[in-house]
């Protein structure tokens, strides 16, 4: 077997145990002795939650910022008028853009209202979010690798 093709079945079952063991801990271990509510992060020290919390509000800020720069980029954006045949259809790409700025507003103030409270979810939410983005591209990447068929000639033995 190729060795891209031992990477990627690697890669697709490393993900797959790992969305696995997320699973069981949200799902599973909730039900038994982990009571979500009850979680109070003030009880530990300063430096350790923001020691978590920095790195993921800064990425989830980054991924944020970038809606709304992406919002802000389509309401902002001078457009040369369409052809005739085209102008009869509405264009509602500027209403969906403002809703996309207000949305990662409200958005990035909740992250960071939850981040000042040190409140459970303010991190639980963005970490599962990047972490199953992740996971979900690696698991593609290892599926790319092995389904894709290699164009090189085999050598001769």
């Amino acid at each position: 077997m190729p060795r891209p093709r031992i990477f990627g079945y690697l890669a697709v079952l490393s993900t797959l145990i790992l969305a696995g063991l997320v699973t069981y801990s949200l799902y599973l271990l909730t039900a038994e002795n982990i009571e979500y509510s009850g979680t109070d992060l003030n009880k530990i020290n300063n430096f350790t939650f923001y020691a978590v919390a920095l790195p993921l509000s800064l990425v989830s800020v980054m991924v944020i910022g970038t809606g709304f720069w992406i919002g802000w980029t389509i309401l902002t954006i001078k457009v040369v008028p369409p052809m005739p045949d085209i102008a009869d259809k509405k264009d509602y790409s500027k209403i969906k853009a403002f809703f996309l700025c207000l949305f990662t507003l409200c958005l990035g103030a909740l992250l960071l209202y939850g981040i000042s409270i040190k409140n459970f979810w303010a991190l639980a939410i963005p970490a599962a979010a990047i972490s199953l983005v992740i996971l979900g591209a690696i698991f593609w990447v290892g599926i790319a690798i092995i389904t894709t068929r290699s164009t090189l000639p085999e050598e001769k033995k």
